[in-house]
């Protein structure tokens, strides 16, 4: 680790951070961060981490259905 530069969260203590591509946040679940591996659940990306081909299609279903469970919360 260079002067001046801080260590990432996951450098700090030692673990491993989410496997989706670009993110930085350590790791919690099957090698995901908790919005990532609910990304997995839903089928938007892969087991490593990559999207999918529909993802666009894919990510629009997983909104409204996001939108759908706050509307349940609320009522």
């Amino acid at each position: 680790m260079g002067k001046g530069k801080k260590p990432e969260m996951a450098e700090v203590v030692g673990m491993q951070h989410c496997k989706c591509e670009g993110c930085k946040k350590p790791e919690s679940k099957f090698t995901f961060c908790n919005e990532h591996y609910e990304w997995f659940k839903f089928g938007l990306i892969t087991k490593m981490g990559k999207r999918v081909n529909d993802f666009d299609k894919k990510h629009d279903h997983y909104m409204a259905y996001l939108d759908k469970q706050k509307a349940y919360k609320v009522a």
